[in-house]
């Protein structure tokens, strides 16, 4: 073997082994920190959310896995129609998202009428005090409130 050979064989090892470990870092990169993003924790969740275009309708997420959400959040999450079950605070259940989605809370509500269950997303995207709710209803953004009150029951005539 020549030495312009010798040279040329170098210089493509030298080369696949820097296209090797600016691969590699790449993909540690996209499994180590998908995009710096940071997990939600429970104090970013638990409080109650309130309906920008509509004030009446109102989320309670506590710190111990449970929810409440008024009839108009109801029609938000599940789309069903205002007044029914005489208009009552339903429970639900929520739990953080994954890896995958480190900002999403999924929660879950169930019928009282048929007993299915409704899933539906609150995605808190910053620390603005914004959240954006997605479900069969409809997409609607709520605001954080400083209240960790839950909502009123209505009052029956």
């Amino acid at each position: 073997m020549t030495d312009e050979a010798r040279v040329l064989l170098r210089v493509a090892g030298v080369l696949a082994m820097v296209v090797v470990a600016v691969a590699g870092a790449d993909v540690y990169e996209i499994i180590a920190d998908r995009d710096g993003t940071v997990a939600l924790d429970v104090a970013e969740v638990e409080r109650v959310w309130v309906a920008e275009d509509d004030g009446d309708a109102r989320l309670v997420v506590r710190g111990d896995g449970s929810a409440e959400l008024t009839p108009e959040a109801q029609l938000d999450a599940c789309g069903w129609a205002l007044g029914r079950d005489n208009g009552r605070t339903l429970r639900a259940t929520w739990a953080f998202g994954d890896s995958d989605e480190p900002r999403m809370v999924f929660l879950e509500l169930q019928d009282p009428d048929t007993a299915e269950p409704c899933y539906f997303d609150l995605y808190v995207a910053d620390s603005s005090g914004r959240a954006t709710l997605s479900g069969e209803g409809a997409f609607a953004t709520y605001a954080r409130s400083d209240s960790l009150h839950r909502p009123a029951e209505p009052t029956t005539p």
